[in-house]
């Protein structure tokens, strides 16, 4: 993003930070744009600012110690350049970032630090906002015991405590002269035994920071929270935080204001690291746009390849859709944390004039007690208490003054209440109708009336006390104690929906979120009630902490495993196929794998590779046989069970307009699932395989693109505990669904002084460039890009844009080409997307190379009839190896630019995967038969080919475009030895459907990227292996291949550039966030780094680019443009 003035990103009445939410949730089908009100400069850049990452091959050499030297002598290499600057922050720790970063005094300076060869990425410094946290009234429970709500059983509790486990907190810095959190800082049996301030109380992101030693909060209290749910010990307050013996790390990156900068956050990681830390809690999101690829996100994923756990919120824009995860949850390796409504409630109590000792528990559907000071006759509304339909009718009696008591059923609560108030009473007291006590569920809406509700047993108690005493009273105390209510077990509405913008399964996991009363400062009242996702990762930290403490020998990416699949996800009776009582789960896209069950995950007797399955878009699905690799990790021979439990499968899009519905539309829609086999039997270590076929739902009109869900359920046959693996696709196609806004209005370009829309080509706009005389280009986002920029072109250009030049020395790693465009407005050309659709994207017209990938994947399905010839098409054993031996260079593979994209197209030739899976399977019950052949042509040592560079493809390219690789062959393992790249074989099966070569254990897969990823110009972080539960098909860390922000994207006709952005976020379909507008004040930024060069007076149109999901930008057909009016400089 460029740092200059020139540049304002706003959305109206908001500045665009990348972590404002909003609450609004209105649907809005035609948007108004009459005003745009300007606003300073984009407050998320912070000016002349940058983070530079070093190259690892300069470092080889470097020992850990004498990192500081290098970065020294590169400070001095600028110095050289006769480059000004100031050393804002830097980074020595080889194992998590190497670099600095600086504030030039002349922006246009950073052009030259970019060719510099040891210079691997650059970055804008951002501002980031802290997690938003909502402040609740507060509750009077007695206690609060967080080892309950993690599932903690009894016979956990004395033996674990997160004894020598360290926990670092990244969040306002931690009140450690609390007594909850020992009193003290850093001395002899201090809890807080670790920490640093990076920013002092005044730090507001834009001034100097003040560091110093002590990471002391007085003043915001979000950290102390989180400190007390992690390992608080309050006697006098009740509260038990999960981890209580858990060593904590303080690390304050969070003034008073709430705002930092990603520099900071880089360092307090490197910090945290450096100390030691087992657990990172990251109390921040740095975008809430579904993507991966900022550098505090990759920062975070390389600690996790380093064995440290992160943990982070995945968000609260829960009111605005799907794809609205934040970063940096969307990182791979991060646990990204949902947010649930607790089952556990505050009741009250009911006492009575017959007996002050018996106190009966009652539960409000606000949480909060009945506020009635006075004793009050009570009355039943029926003489009996088995009526069918108590007050479901009129009531004659006059019940002012009275509190009545009523019996549940017969009609809806609101009904009961309706006729009750109308009679005048001043309360009400359901009792259930079936055992138990549960919260009341009514409209409340007009409705005064206090309404509690007692358990069945409870009220045939009250109704005999009122029949032995007809002038009995009750009282309503403000007492309270938690209990479990069931019923109010659901994904809370502030929790962001998933998945990623590329189709990734976040979040990972819930746990409880909201109305958590835990430790603040004393200065603020020592206890608060809050509500997050931010409140919710503390959850897991603490949790993680007691698995750590009990599975010390235990690898990082199996933990991660077993919590993850080990939970109870958050389900509900629905009626599928006629069966009323079937059992479905929540969309994963709300809940993860579902619900914490740290006793579950600790008594655990099976990991599964991977822990989640990613499934695509129809486009390039990848469902159509995937391998579940299971292993026996506990101390017995042990039968394991398969089932399929469905989730909701829901609709992002309303069919009108073209941004994501604030609220998704569920549907009673599911996808199949095939078992190759329905159970097995493992020995202890032991590994085997199953094959899984999924088919999406067949009810669903692509048109709105809808997502479906599920898990598979194992169960073990002696404990019957079940474990789940999740499950997520997208039925349409993610590629095709436009990503400007034309239903708004926009885009156009007006002058800043009125309100007069431009948006035909042939339409003059003449503007001053005096005061607010400038052009705005307004835009509004329909879905998320990785890189959006505009340019200024001469308004006369030829029709057809010529291909780009490169701009960068190929020693940057920086992608050297530039979209080839089109010069056409926008609404002469998405008017077909007049809503989304799922029609194919025509751009890639390239041949539909011969699908290599799925095919082989798919012979094993003898059993599914006679496999028509879809296995001939693997047959193109034409010189199947041989292809090899001429090993290309990556660049002639371009030529027949066989997309990956495209080539997962075709791959969905083959119907067949459709046939086999006819019967639906239902909840907790597979009918599908075995498919036997499945297993045994997995193909499985395919994998241990080539290995070229580990992870560098980011793409979600499938099938090599390069002769040398051919992993599609995989059904010939015969075939000549592969080529050039030298094998990192790690023995075992292939998950069949990716195009990628993977290798795999129980544990660990390697991926490998074909030859022809050479091609994509991508940044070369080493990832080497990584969890297997993050290996998901072709979903393959697809971000990183733009994740350098400082990549020049140049339209070849191009005056210069006004904008360049990576990792967009959509709009919401909310009024607050309607329009995007972009300022041209008549400078530009040139290709050779020289910023605000002013254009002379003349006619010009501004360029604007959006990349497409998956797209590639050197492909024109990836790129979705417009060109707007003319505007004509004309300057007094």
């Amino acid at each position: 993003m460029k740092a200059s003035s020139k540049l304002i990103l706003t959305i109206l009445g908001y500045y665009l930070t990348s972590t404002q939410i909003t609450s609004a949730s209105i649907k809005i089908k035609k948007f108004s744009t009459s005003k745009i009100t300007l606003h300073k400069p984009a407050p998320d850049v912070v000016p002349n600012s940058y983070i530079l990452e070093f190259n690892g091959d300069q470092l080889k050499s470097q020992s850990e110690s004498s990192s500081e030297s290098f970065i020294n002598s590169f400070v001095k290499s600028i110095e050289n350049e006769g480059i000004n600057y100031k050393v804002r922050e830097t980074y020595s720790s080889q194992k998590v970032f190497n670099g600095v970063s600086i504030k030039l005094d002349d922006d246009k300076d950073i052009n030259k630090i970019k060719k510099l060869k040891c210079v691997k990425n650059v970055w804008p410094v951002v501002k980031i906002q802290r997690t938003e946290a909502k402040f609740e009234e507060e509750n009077n429970s007695t206690s609060q015991n967080f080892r309950n709500f993690v599932g903690l059983d009894e016979s956990d509790n004395d033996v674990l405590d997160g004894s020598n486990i360290k926990v670092g907190i990244l969040d306002t810095g931690i009140d450690h002269k609390h007594k909850a959190l020992g009193g003290c800082f850093k001395g002899e049996g201090c809890k807080v035994q670790f920490g640093f301030d990076f920013v002092g109380d005044d730090f507001n992101g834009s001034n100097e920071p003040k560091p110093d030693d002590d990471p002391l909060d007085e003043c915001v209290g979000h950290g102390t929270h989180a400190a007390g749910i992690i390992a608080g010990e309050d006697s006098t307050n009740n509260i038990t935080g999960i981890a209580p013996k858990a060593i904590l790390g303080a690390y304050r990156i969070f003034g008073c204001n709430g705002t930092t900068t990603n520099d900071i956050v880089i360092k307090a990681m490197e910090k945290a690291f450096d100390d030691g830390m087992n657990i990172i809690n990251l109390s921040l999101v740095s975008g809430n746009n579904a993507w991966f690829g900022t550098p505090e996100s990759l920062v975070a994923e390389t600690l996790t390849q380093n064995g440290v756990f992160v943990v982070a919120p995945a968000g609260t824009s829960g009111d605005n859709g799907i794809f609205k995860v934040s970063s940096p949850s969307t990182a791979p390796g991060v646990i990204s944390v949902a947010s649930i409504d607790t089952d556990q409630v505050n009741s009250f109590f009911i006492q009575s004039s017959s007996d002050p000792n018996l106190k009966i528990k009652y539960l409000t559907q606000n949480g909060k007690p009945i506020k009635l000071v006075d004793s009050f006759s009570i009355v039943p509304t029926s003489n009996v208490t088995n009526s069918k339909n108590d007050a479901c009718d009129a009531i004659n009696e006059d019940l002012t003054g009275k509190v009545a008591l009523v019996r549940r059923g017969g009609c809806d609560d609101t009904t009961k209440i309706d006729q009750i108030r109308f009679a005048g009473a001043s309360a009400i007291v359901i009792y259930n109708d079936a055992s138990g006590i549960s919260t009341p569920q009514f409209n409340s809406e007009g409705i005064s009336t206090p309404v509690g509700m007692i358990s069945c047993e409870d009220g045939i108690t009250l109704f005999n006390l009122i029949q032995k005493n007809n002038n009995l009273t009750v009282q309503f105390p403000n007492e309270s104690v938690l209990i479990n209510d069931p019923g109010t077990l659901k994904t809370s509405k502030f929790s962001s929906f998933g998945p990623t913008n590329e189709l990734e399964i976040k979040p990972d996991i819930a746990a409880p979120g909201k109305d958590i009363k835990s430790i603040f400062p004393v200065s603020l009242g020592s206890i608060k009630t809050i509500s997050g996702t931010s409140v919710s990762a503390p959850f897991i930290t603490g949790a993680l902490a007691l698995y750590l403490q009990s599975q010390k020998e235990s690898k990082p990416e199996i933990i991660r495993n077993v919590l993850q699949i080990n939970t109870k996800p958050i389900t509900f009776k629905n009626d599928i196929e006629g069966n009323k009582n079937s059992l479905i789960a929540s969309t994963i896209l709300k809940q993860g794998s579902g619900l914490i069950s740290l006793s579950n995950a600790l008594s655990s007797t099976i990991m599964t590779s991977p822990s989640k399955l990613a499934l695509n878009d129809t486009d390039n699905f990848n469902g159509k046989k995937r391998c579940l690799t299971l292993t026996n990790i506990g101390k017995e021979t042990t039968k394991f069970t398969f089932n399929h439990l469905p989730a909701q499968t829901i609709n992002g899009y309303d069919g009108i307009n073209l941004v994501p519905a604030n609220s998704p539309i569920t549907t009673n829609s599911f996808a199949n699932v095939k078992f190759s086999k329905l159970s097995i039997r493992l020995r202890p270590g032991e590994s085997q395989d199953i094959n899984l076929s999924f088919t999406p739902p067949k009810e669903e009109n692509e048109i709105n693109n809808s997502l479906y869900s599920g898990y598979i359920v194992i169960t073990d046959s002696t404990t019957k505990k079940r474990s789940y693996v999740s499950y997520m696709g997208m039925k349409g196609s993610l590629k095709s669904l436009p990503i400007l806004d034309d239903q708004s209005g926009a885009p156009f370009i007006q002058s800043g002084k009125n309100d007069q829309k431009f948006t035909s080509p042939e339409e003059v706009l003449t503007v001053s460039m005096k005061d607010d005389d400038i052009v705005l280009l307004g835009a509004r986002m329909a879905q998320g890009t990785k890189i959006l920029t505009v340019d200024v072109i001469p308004a006369e250009s030829d029709d057809d844009v010529e291909p780009p030049t490169e701009t960068q020395p190929q020693e940057t790693n920086l992608p050297t080409e530039a979209p080839v465009v089109t010069k056409k407005p926008l609404k002469n050309k998405p008017k077909e997307t007049n809503k989304p659709t799922a029609t194919k994207p025509k751009q890639p017209t390239e041949t539909p190379k011969t699908p290599k990938e799925d095919k082989p994947i798919e012979n094993p399905k003898e059993s599914d009839k006679p496999t028509k010839t879809p296995k001939e098409s693997d047959k193109p054993t034409k010189t199947p190896k041989e292809s090899n031996k001429p090993t290309k260079t990556p660049k002639e593979s371009d030529k027949p630019t066989k997309t990956p994209k495209e080539s997962d197209k075709p791959t969905k030739t083959p119907k067949e995967s459709d046939k086999p899976i006819e019967t639906p399977i239902e909840s907790d019950k597979p009918t599908e038969t075995p498919i036997e052949s499945d297993k045994p042509v997995e193909t499985p040592k395919e994998s241990d080919k080539p290995t070229e560079t580990p992870i560098e493809s980011d793409k979600p390219t499938e099938t090599p475009k390069q002769p040398t690789e051919t992993p599609v062959e995989s059904d010939q393992p015969t075939d000549t030895p592969t080529p050039t790249p030298t094998p990192t074989p790690i023995e075992s099966p292939q998950p069949s459907d990716d195009d990628d070569v993977v290798t795999v254990t129980s544990t660990i897969v390697t991926v490998i990227t074909p030859a022809s990823a050479a091609e994509t110009p991508i940044t070369k972080r080493s990832f080497r292996t990584f969890p297997v539960l993050y290996k998901r098909g072709n979903n393959k860390l697809r971000s990183r291949a733009f994740d350098n922000q400082a990549t020049e994207l140049l339209v070849p006709n191009s005056l210069g550039t006004i904008s360049n952005i990576q990792f967009e976020s959509r709009n919401d379909n909310s009024e607050k966030n309607q329009i995007k507008t972009i300022q041209f004040d008549g400078k530009v930024d040139k290709s050779d780094g020289t910023k605000n060069v002013e254009l002379p007076d003349g006619r010009y149109r501004l360029f604007l680019a959006a990349l497409r999901p998956f797209g590639d930008p050197k492909k024109k057909g990836d790129w979705e443009t417009f060109t707007s009016s003319i505007i004509e400089i004309k300057r007094e």
